[in-house]
């Protein structure tokens, strides 16, 4: 039995499962691990969402062989690989399909038939969800509106309770960035919030000129800024408990194991603006879940998911890639900040930021940054954390100034 189809047969919501379900997954493998292997993973109480970040040494630390502990970190990549492409594609239906042929059936029948078996439940939040994104879109097609408005019209009469209005945006906040003077020493710059505020309750003026740095460039950091301020506020504050994962061991609020959006709630909105934004008005080729293939250092072929990149009209080269994260450990932060140079083999950016959203208490007053060696590759890093009505914003950034 294939990896593939073994995969696909248990709930994409892979992440949430307990120990006994991650083992009864392995042994569907036959990869010939045997129950001392099995009695490791117990007692180290590894389950769905630790599994992916196992490595063969973190294996072997914790007592397992080699040959068990080189098989199970291959499992691991594959399950990380996978369980990314089933959270984050089923974003893609709506712009593979034309909207004449929307449906909830439609949409589980497709992702079932891409990512495997779909939990309705999943299914649904995503769908309407992704619906609710294009009915407040002012920058949608009429078309594009009157469909949306039928199927949500739809969902009310057949007993789903609809939306809740979205929270007031009017007091929303972002803290500024003042970043610092270089030395000549030290282009690399820190950038942490101050006092000063402003409001964000305009809705971005989508034809707004695109920012651009002293060197002529476009200001990624600022694109990133003004995209922030035009998330929907709702479907983020919201994402806290409909689309949603756990903190476990990280600090939200001073307590562990808090729901938290999931990457995939912050992935749409940052689409959804630099779409309307940068190439509805301005020509700019914004492409999400970038698919590539590559033959990776354990000598596999792999398949890998760029999040986004931007490009500017008439240039054969990208602006920018963007890896996003959400509420991301520091095992998570260490593996992406590896993994995105595997994309930039074969994309060559310009610029490469990991952009990470979190509601971890100290994201922003102690951030965690790449090592010295990362920095040097020009790794640029930007730390977005909120609170839970997306009512207060703060960032702490590291990039290279030119």
């Amino acid at each position: 039995m294939s990896t593939s189809t073994t995969f696909s047969n248990h709930s994409t919501l892979a992440e949430n499962w307990d120990t006994e379900t991650l083992i009864n997954f392995l042994r569907d493998l036959n990869i010939n691990l045997d129950e001392d292997d099995f009695k490791i993973l117990r007692k180290e109480k590894i389950d769905g969402q630790i599994f992916p970040d196992m490595t063969e040494k973190k294996f072997i630390k914790d007592g397992m062989k080699r040959g068990p502990a080189m098989k199970l970190e291959k499992q691991a990549k594959l399950f990380k690989e996978k369980s990314r492409a089933s959270e984050k594609g089923k974003i893609e239906y709506f712009w593979l399909f034309p909207c004449g042929v929307w449906s909830l059936q439609h949409f589980i029948s497709w992702s079932t038939n891409m990512f495997g078996l779909t939990e309705r439940n999943e299914a649904h939040t995503v769908f309407y969800n992704t619906l609710y994104i294009f009915c407040d879109d002012p920058m949608a097609s009429q078309e594009i509106h009157e469909v949306v408005r039928n199927l949500l019209l739809k969902k009310k009469v057949s007993g789903k309770k609809g939306r809740k209005p979205l929270a007031d945006t009017s007091n929303l906040q972002e803290e500024i960035i003042e970043k610092p003077v270089s030395s000549k020493s030290d282009s690399l710059v820190s950038s942490t919030p101050v006092a000063k505020k402003r409001s964000i309750s305009k809705v971005l003026d989508a034809s707004a000129d695109i920012p651009l740095r002293s060197d002529g460039n476009i200001d990624i950091l600022e694109i990133l800024k003004i995209a922030v301020r035009d998330f929907d506020q709702g479907i983020i504050s919201l994402g806290s408990s409909r689309s949603y994962k756990s903190s476990n061991h990280l600090y939200v609020n001073s307590e562990h194991y808090i729901k938290v959006p999931k990457e995939s709630t912050y992935d749409a909105e940052m689409y959804r603006v630099l779409v309307n934004w940068l190439r509805k008005i301005h020509g700019y080729e914004i492409t999400g879940q970038w698919h590539l293939e590559q033959v990776c250092d354990d000598g596999d072929y792999h398949h890998l998911y760029c999040d986004l990149t931007i490009k500017k009209p008439e240039n054969p080269h990208l602006e920018a890639l963007l890896e996003l994260l959400a509420t991301a450990s520091i095992s998570k932060l260490d593996g992406h900040f590896e993994q995105v140079f595997k994309y930039e083999e074969q994309l060559h950016p310009r610029e490469i930021w990991i952009v990470h959203f979190s509601r971890e208490d100290y994201v922003v007053t102690n951030p965690y940054w790449p090592s010295e060696k990362l920095q040097e590759k020009e790794l640029n890093v930007v730390h977005f954390w909120h609170d839970r009505d997306f009512k207060n914003v703060r960032i702490s950034v590291r990039f290279r100034d030119t």
